[in-house]
């Protein structure tokens, strides 16, 4: 076993049931040679109950693949709340906003339970991508249908939330001006 929060030994295929592999989008159409590239770099670590993983305003680039427990997302809203964002069963995948992009977590991520996560460091991603590995490519594909789900979940959110504050046309207006300078006018 693993100290608290730090990476034990590498993962083995063996590690990655089929129920893992159906259920976390990013093994989602591997092969078994991409899967078995991919564990290589992959690192066992378990946390306790009530054990912040990542904190809100801090940057470690790492990417977290949940496969046992459970985790909430939490967003600091004043000095002494948050709110929670979601909670995350086997499977959820996490970190992946920093993981491609350098910057402090825009959330935090705390164990609900006793904990076990996978997880691959940026530098061992960025090694796999030197060798032009198809795996490479394929957890980028993978990472790229997680953020477009929550970014469409998130749009649904707002659009939901503006369209509630009727009283309200000054926020609607600002929002689809927001949409608009966001798919238009931005350049990443």
């Amino acid at each position: 076993m693993s100290s608290q929060g730090e990476p034990s030994n590498l993962v083995h295929l063996a590690d990655i049931s089929e129920q893992l592999r159906r259920s976390c989008v990013l093994f989602q159409e591997m092969s078994n040679a991409e899967l078995k590239q991919v564990v290589t770099l992959l690192h066992t670590v378990e946390f306790p109950k009530d054990e912040v993983i990542l904190r809100e305003g801090k940057s470690v680039q790492q990417l977290w693949i949940l496969i046992q427990g459970q985790c909430e997302v939490v967003k600091a809203v004043d000095e002494d709340g948050h709110q929670q964002l979601a909670v995350l069963e086997t499977g959820a995948v996490f970190g992946e906003m920093s993981f491609f992009r350098p910057g402090p977590h825009s959330a935090s991520v705390k164990s609900l339970t006793p904990v076990k996560l996978f997880s691959l460091p940026r530098e061992e991603f960025d090694e796999l991508i030197e060798t032009g590995s198809s795996a490479a490519y394929r957890i980028a594909v993978n990472l790229n249908r997680i953020l477009s789900e929550r970014l469409a979940r998130m749009d649904d959110w707002i659009c939901k939330r503006v369209e509630g504050q009727e009283e309200k046309p000054v926020h609607k207006d600002e929002w689809k001006d927001f949409r608009s300078r966001l798919y238009s006018e931005w350049h990443f």
